[in-house]
Order: C-alpha cells, then sequence, then structure tokens
C-alpha cells in the first residue's frame, strides 16, 4: 500500500472484518434483560433497543450492548396491554400497537400516555409504520387485510386492501414501513411476498423469490435502508433476506449456524455499515447483524 507514491509503514496489515451475528440480547424469562416472545424492536433518539416483549406484556429498553435501562408498562386499559409491533416518531413518540384492546398507544419515553387511537377501526392489528414524508401511521390489520392509516393525532383517513391474492390485495398482512419517497412496502406472509405501494395507496409491484437462499416463504418484519435497500425476516425457513428496493435478490444475512427461530421484528441502526437487529421470537432474545 502506498501513499503519493511512497510505501505506508508497516503494511502488509491484517484488518479484520468483523460480518454476520455479531450480538446476542437477553434470554427467555420475565426479568430485566429476559424476553418471552418479543415480536418486534425499534431505535429511539438515544439509539437504545426498544423491544415489544410481547409474552411479559410490556415494552423493554436497553442500549445497544444490551444492558437494562427502562420497562413500559401500562395497565390503565380493560385489557392487559399486549403489544405486537412499535415505530418511533422523530419527534420520539412512541407508538405501540395493542392487539389486546386493539388501538394504537402513543406514549413518551418514560411511558406517560399521550393518547390512543384506532378502537373504531382495528381487527387484529400486527403492524405499524410511520412515514417520514407526511408523519401518517400505518396499521396492518391481519384478519381485516388491509392498512389502515391515520394521522399521529389518531384521526381515521382511509384504507386500503381487501382479502385475496391479486395486486393490491393480502393475506394476512404483517410488517409495514414506508420510504423518504412515500413509498409503501408491506409484507404480506400468506400470498408469501412484499407489495409496494405508491404514496396514494396505488399498487406498484410485487417481489416474491421462492427458490435458494432467497426463498421468502412467510415474511413477517420488513425495514428499508436509504431507500435502496429492503430487508425481510421470514418464519419458514427462518431467516433474514436482503433485497434491492426493487425486488432483487441480494444476500441472505444469517447462516443456518445463526439458529433463528422464527424471527419477526427488525430495526436497523445509523452505522456504516448499518447493523440489523431482529427479534428473535421462539429464542426469546434480540440477535444483531453486521453485513
Amino acid at each position: 500500500m502506498t501513499i503519493g507514491d511512497q510505501p505506508i509503514p508497516g503494511c502488509p496489515v491484517i484488518i479484520p472484518v468483523i460480518k454476520g451475528l455479531v450480538k446476542i440480547i437477553g434470554s427467555k424469562g420475565s426479568a430485566e434483560e429476559q424476553y418471552k416472545s418479543p415480536y418486534s424492536v425499534a431505535i429511539n433518539k438515544d439509539r437504545d433497543f426498544v423491544t415489544v416483549d410481547h409474552d411479559n406484556n410490556k415494552l423493554q429498553i436497553t442500549n445497544r450492548e444490551g444492558t437494562f435501562k427502562n420497562i413500559l408498562e401500562f395497565k390503565q386499559f380493560k385489557k392487559p396491554f399486549r403489544p405486537r409491533d412499535i415505530a418511533i416518531s422523530s419527534d420520539n413518540k412512541y407508538h405501540s400497537l395493542d392487539g389486546n384492546n386493539r388501538h394504537v398507544v402513543v406514549s413518551d419515553e418514560n411511558g406517560h400516555v399521550i393518547r390512543c387511537f384506532g378502537q373504531n377501526e382495528l381487527k387484529d392489528p400486527w403492524g405499524i409504520g410511520i412515514s417520514p414524508v407526511d408523519g401518517n401511521v400505518y396499521v396492518t390489520t391481519r384478519i381485516g387485510h388491509c392498512v389502515r392509516v391515520y394521522t399521529q393525532h389518531g384521526k381515521y383517513l382511509r384504507s386500503f386492501g381487501s382479502q385475496g391474492k391479486g395486486q393490491g390485495q393480502f393475506y394476512w398482512p404483517l410488517g409495514v414501513v414506508i420510504s423518504t419517497t412515500g413509498m409503501v412496502f408491506v409484507a404480506d406472509r400468506n400470498n408469501k411476498r412484499i407489495q409496494v405501494f405508491n404514496a396514494h395507496d396505488q399498487y406498484l409491484y410485487s417481489f416474491d423469490c421462492q427458490s435458494g437462499d432467497g426463498k421468502m416463504r412467510y415474511p413477517g418484519g420488513i425495514a428499508i435502508e436509504n431507500d435502496k435497500y429492503v430487508y425481510v425476516t421470514t418464519e419458514y425457513p427462518s431467516s433474514l433476506l436482503k433485497f434491492e428496493s426493487c425486488g432483487k435478490f441480494v444476500c441472505r444475512i444469517d447462516s443456518d449456524s445463526d439458529g433463528l427461530n422464527c424471527p419477526i421484528g427488525i430495526a436497523l441502526t445509523d452505522d456504516v455499515p448499518c447493523r440489523v437487529v431482529l427479534t428473535d421470537t421462539d429464542n426469546h432474545c434480540i440477535k444483531v447483524f453486521v453485513q
């Protein structure tokens, strides 16, 4: 190696490259830094991991190393709070999707409830995403087979989709994410595909790789990186996949030795390259990957 045609002292050097599974956070249980069926994960303004601890009926916050910071529990509702997914707005408001009470719970980082909405429209809500374009909140409803759209203040705006296999139809939609240009990506679980819509809810295209390492059987979680790459968790086989936003398969991030067992939630850090954080639901932990 040279700079200005002059050899760099000390060359050659060995530069270690970290790739693949780099961290496992948590184990099965109900104590701090333990989980029971974590469904989803998001990253707050402090770069902490906010995990939907589904079977423990709470949100648990850890730092990036996995050290416990806080637990949020909401016990004021008619039925026990049963979180399924979470999205965090640009002003750090937590939007938690409560499957038991069928509503969105908006709180601050300390667990103070600001508002709830969606009770009149949501049936079996499952996934939630916030548009970086207009701040609207997108919620997928599994047995409703559609996506419902709200303002951040909870006003119901519209819905799109119906049950079926056609373009713009769903069969158990789960994860949803919105790009900086307003494109909406939905994990259409039982149709084994990702569907993409524009900001006006119009169907654009789908991708549904069904062979090799990119085999997409029952996609659940979905995240997007810089509008260029889409990351998808699949239940069968349990895997973490990377695609170009146009749907072209890029690579599988995990390997068989990583032992994923029903991964669902997924979030991306702001590192370069980004770290992919996912909930390994049936292993009751969080796993962090570097590409």
